[in-house]
């Protein structure tokens, strides 16, 4: 018998769940017995072992070989430091055209971790973090093209490498950044990566630049290059807004670049058919047997299924399969042993996922060694999938100390590469590409082909070659092809040759196919400013009917002045405005007239109901803090023509775009320059109103948060009274944190003042976000000690992680004095705190009590049952692989393994106010760091003066100062309630 019946653990599905665990590996024969394909589809072998062992990624060159990234080194401790020279690449090849690969051999080895390969010039680019190499050819010279990638996380170094349909190598990156340097231009400038991917020519030492990010392993286009990925938990992630356009405006910051588009959650209820690994039915076994056998039965130990390792994204643009499943995504989760479906539709200017199937999974297997990592549509329209073929996919990290030493986490030497295509077509209908040598008319006919692999390959070799006999073939494909991803390709194609002119650029803007039209777009951009016509066609689709080429028309708008391209950007606010992806792209393309957008757009009757744009264009003022500019936006608060809802909107949002710049709008009121002394008045009844909204206990909850928010910006001596009233202890939680909040903004000590006034009153969250506006300037620093000294704030009231920031402050004699304040006060060693807790496991729990402590300590940065708010990671999904001795370490010891995505920052910002928080979105000129509550702060790049990542996570430690061992025995047994089976 190779398998033991644990069937009576496994009944927690509505799929039924095999009868076994295995007890060893299969062979490839016995593994595609195991495979649950959806309805019309077959898998067929096509390498395994020993040619092929523990594949990460994979691509097809010209003539049909497989280039096979093998990362042997894995887990490595679960990061990629340390010395490592097991990886490498093979190249595996299908001489006899049966549709297996039976030739292999090594391509390049001595490698650290390879997670990406692309076929380039007769050779190879690799992905091997910290560089990114260009192997010349076999056996010849290897070049590094850039180095510097971050290391921090195996799971997440750069990776994904592909040409793009324009022109350009994109590759994806993670949250592990990295500063980027080019041997072979020393002179470039080092690039802060942060969370972004890149994209270069390979022939243009130096290129290399940002893109925008979200995701952690695979990147994927459809047919118009709109980008997807995903993270572990996140399975499927639209890339909206390009960091290329966000760049151009300075002034700008965005709080997301990328959207989560799936319509049943980012994270997904996933139909795993495949029993639990062993280590995982026994750990169930000791609990079902011991002390913990009533409080947490079998059925509730053993996680569901949910996305927990989502990778490895490709979008389906082929014509082998059937015509509905052109576009269709898909998503490797190799933790569940299966890939997962979604049906792509346009919704606005991006996407919106549906399951692909309703109650099962395109591909599940019931054998758990089963690790499909990454996809690729092949040469001949197939879905490809590497099987990293592993007892255990987790890294270290992730795994109890008991476990993890009974565990072989090592390499097994095995692999596999299957193909999944219709059962209607036989292996040998296999199309083998053979475009190494073709003639350069016949790659041409091939960017028309129904197959996104041939079209970009095609379009590839051409640009390569520089050959301008393609000229005029392409010409003639540019017009007369009948599909619109074939003209698009013959557009770039011939900009890639330096052949492109404006008619045809002309022409595109004027095609019937939205997303031609979205191209002609993107290549008018350097054609505008000496081109009327192209001015004319380009600002046209201001009123186009797709909101893809709208959205597109708001960036391409921005890349020249000219009165009627501002127009068109006003057109596509007041018709877009609500759409907040729409917003942004607008926004990008007012860099230099953001103030005359806002005149015109502030004056619209249409306009009224969009007062979250208006103020987003009115911060871009602020942020530019020109008086000439701020003058005209002040002025729109006497006009009649304007809606005073618009008014106040546009009054909070020049606050928000002075706030951390030299000259806060606050310190306006007190000696204003002669220039805006009218305007100034103007605004003064404004916060007048504000300050008794504030005060007034019968107005409705959110006039008096719209309220703070205004009073934020406004003159100290009207706005802290007020924001006194809401701070007092008989006001709703909401409305003393806008309080807190607003009382943040403010400058003077008496801001300071009121904080610390009532800080025995406060809740443990009130307290955090009061810390954070203290911590915030230097000045309220040296009040809060005081205030320590003095007793009026205790020690222990002051997180151990701020402790450890005030005694190395920058200023030596906030250290000294932090120091004589705190000695003797030592951060708790977690684990013996998490030690001396284990005795709640023991307790009889009750989940009732629970969810009231869950929701007294932890909703303030998680949500569960429509109590609290998400800050960190999905929970449920969190929940689903988690022990009750996990859980208890995590609770009380949290940042024992720190996601990056999940890191607290340090923020210090030009005019010395301090920010901390997660990096919920990174720009070229923006951060935006999110805390409890979700509170945020958009920052300008050009605000910062440092950034620091600390060690810690955003969940802070010491919670065992509010919780006690009932506590925390309740809330877990609330949060495996939740979790469910």
């Amino acid at each position: 018998m190779r398998r033991a019946a644990v069937l009576g653990l496994f009944l927690l599905l509505p799929l039924a769940l095999p009868a076994a665990d295995p007890a060893g590996p299969l062979s490839p024969r016995e593994e595609l017995a195991t495979f649950k394909l959806a309805k019309g589809f077959r898998a067929d072998l096509v390498a395994s072992e020993p040619d092929v062992v523990d594949p990460v990624a994979m691509a097809f060159d010209e003539d049909g070989r497989l280039f096979v990234a093998e990362m042997l080194g894995y887990p490595n401790e679960g990061v990629a430091t340390g010395k490592s020279s097991s990886g490498r690449i093979k190249i595996l090849e299908d001489r006899d055209g049966d549709g297996a690969y039976e030739t292999s051999r090594v391509y390049a080895d001595g490698l650290r971790f390879p997670t990406g390969v692309m076929p380039y010039k007769g050779g190879l680019i690799v992905c091997d973090a910290p560089n990114v190499y260009f192997y010349e050819g076999e056996g010849k010279a290897r070049r590094t093209l850039y180095t510097g990638f971050g290391l921090q996380n195996i799971q997440q170094l750069v990776n994904s490498p592909q040409w793009g349909l324009d022109n350009w190598v994109y590759c994806l990156c993670g949250s592990n950044g990295g500063t980027i340097t080019s041997p072979e231009k020393p002179d470039m400038t080092p690039l802060a990566l942060g969370y972004r991917g890149i994209r270069f020519h390979p022939d243009v030492p130096g290129s290399l630049e940002p893109t925008s990010s979200g995701g952690q392993y695979g990147l994927s286009p459809d047919d118009y290059q709109r980008w997807f990925t995903s993270t572990n938990s996140q399975h499927l992630r639209h890339v909206v807004l390009p960091d290329h356009y966000l760049r151009r405006n300075p002034g700008l910051a965005v709080p997301a670049v990328t959207l989560d588009v799936p319509d049943h959650g980012a994270v997904t209820k996933l139909f795993r058919v495949s029993p639990f690994e062993a280590w995982r039915v026994e750990r169930t076994r000791r609990r079902a047997e011991g002390p913990d056998a009533k409080r947490f039965p079998p059925t509730e130990l053993v996680p569901g299924g949910f996305t927990t390792s989502a990778c490895g994204v490709s979008v389906y643009a082929a014509d082998l399969f059937p015509s509905d499943y052109r576009g269709n995504t898909f998503v490797c989760d190799p933790a569940n042993n299966l890939i997962h479906r979604d049906v792509l539709a346009p919704h606005g200017a991006t996407f919106v996922a549906k399951r692909g199937e309703a109650d099962h999974e395109f591909l599940a297997s019931t054998d758990p060694w089963f690790r499909p990592v990454a996809t690729a549509v092949g040469p001949d329209g197939a879905l490809y999938v590497l099987d990293f073929y592993r007892e255990a996919i987790e890294t270290p990290l992730s795994l109890p100390d008991d476990i993890k030493k009974s565990l072989n986490l090592q390499s097994r030497q095995r692999g596999r590469v299957w193909r999944v295509m219709p059962e209607s077509r036989p292996a040998s209908a296999k199309r083998r590409p053979r475009l190494g040598k073709a003639p350069t008319e016949d790659l041409v006919k091939h960017l028309a082909d129904g197959n996104i692999w041939r079209r970009l390959t095609a379009q590839r070799l051409l640009v390569e070659r520089q050959d301008k006999a393609a000229v005029e073939p392409l010409k003639r494909l540019a017009r007369e092809a009948k599909s619109g991803p074939g003209r698009a390709h013959a557009l770039w194609t011939l900009d890639g040759l330096k052949a492109l002119h404006d008619d045809f650029v002309l022409a595109a803007l004027k095609d019937a196919e939205p997303g031609v039209r979205e191209q002609g777009l993107r290549l008018s951009e350097g054609r505008l400013a000496p081109s009327a016509s192209l001015r004319s066609a380009a600002a046209a689709l201001a009123d186009d009917p797709s909101p893809r080429v709208r959205f597109q028309a708001a960036f391409s708008l921005g890349s020249a002045d000219a009165p009627e391209l501002v127009a068109g950007l006003a057109r596509i606010a007041r018709r877009d405005a609500a759409d907040p992806w729409t917003q942004t792209a607008v926004l990008s393309s007012a860099s230099r007239g953001a103030a005359v957008l806002l005149d015109a757009f502030a004056r619209d009757k249409e306009a009224a109901s969009h007062v979250a744009f208006v103020a987003r264009l009115a911060a871009l003022v602020g942020a530019r803090n020109d008086d000439a500019d701020l003058g005209r936006a002040l002025a729109l608060l006497g006009e009649k023509d304007v809606a005073d809802p618009l008014k106040v909107a546009l009054l909070g949002g020049l606050g928000q775009g002075l706030q951390n710049g030299p000259r806060p709008l606050s310190r306006l009121w007190d000696a204003p320059p002669a220039a805006l002394k009218e305007s100034v008045g103007r605004a003064l009844p404004f916060f007048e109103r504000a300050a008794a909204t504030a005060k007034s206990e019968t107005a409705t909850p959110s006039s008096r948060l719209a309220a703070a928010r205004l009073l934020a910006s406004g003159p100290p001596a009207l706005a802290a009274p007020a924001l006194a009233e809401m701070l007092a202890p008989r006001n709703a939680a909401e409305v003393q944190l806008a309080a807190v909040r607003a009382l943040s903004a403010l400058d003077g000590p008496k801001a300071t003042d009121l904080l610390l006034s009532g800080w025995g009153g406060y809740s443990p969250g009130l307290r955090r976000e009061a810390l954070e506006a203290l911590f915030a300037r230097p000045d309220r620093v040296a009040q809060l000690l005081a205030a320590v000294a003095a007793k009026k704030v205790l020690p222990n009231q002051i997180e151990p992680a701020r402790v450890e920031q005030l005694r190395k402050h920058p200023d030596a004699a906030v250290r000294k004095r932090a120091q004589a304040l705190f000695a003797g006060q030592t951060s708790a060693d977690r684990k013996k705190v998490v030690d001396d807790y284990r005795a709640a496991l023991a307790l009889t729990a009750d989940a009732a009590r629970g969810k009231a402590a869950f929701k007294r300590v932890c909703a303030t940065c998680h949500r569960l049952e429509d109590v609290g708010t998400e800050v960190g990671p999905d929970l449920l999904s969190a929940l689903r692989n988690k022990s009750p001795e996990q859980l208890l370490s995590d609770i009380l010891d949290p940042s024992r393994e720190v996601d990056p995505r999940y890191i607290n920052y340090l923020v210090t910002l030009k005019n010395g106010r301090t920010l901390t928080g997660l990096i919920a979105a990174e720009t070229a000129t923006s951060l935006t760091l999110r805390r409890a509550e979700k509170a945020e702060d958009a920052v300008l790049r050009a605000q910062i003066d440092e950034v620091e990542a600390t060690p810690k996570s955003l969940m802070p430690e010491g919670l065992e100062t509010q919780l006690t061992k009932q506590d925390v025995g309740d809330v877990i047994a609330y949060l495996r309630k939740v979790a469910g089976p």
